[in-house]
């Protein structure tokens, strides 16, 4: 197995971050094929999502997304990309995010 970890940090507060994830499920969910469930907090929340070799945890503050993906043998060789789309998708979700508060 190969672990990812990234952390992105944002001012959004979490109720926009609540609401981005919710997109960021409803994508991965439809485009990625991901099976994803959220537990939401008084603080934060946590999306759970895993497929066929993948398998990881997202946490949502009011200050930072925090993943952690596991990458199952066949994966693990797309780690790279893997890891580079993530960084991408989580950095524009947070762009996003911040546009829509200006």
């Amino acid at each position: 197995m190969s672990d990812i970890k990234l952390q992105q940090s944002h001012a959004l507060g979490l109720d926009k971050a609540r609401e981005l994830t919710r997109q960021w499920v409803d994508d991965a969910t439809q485009k990625l094929g991901l099976s994803c469930q959220v537990t939401q907090g008084d603080e934060q929340d946590t999306v759970t999502f895993e497929r066929s070799g993948v398998k990881g945890t997202m946490q949502v503050s009011g200050s930072s997304f925090d993943l952690q993906v596991k990458l199952g043998m066949m994966m693990s060789a797309f780690k790279p990309m893997i890891e580079a789309e993530i960084a991408k998708n989580v950095s524009r979700m947070v762009e996003k995010g911040s546009a829509s508060q200006a």
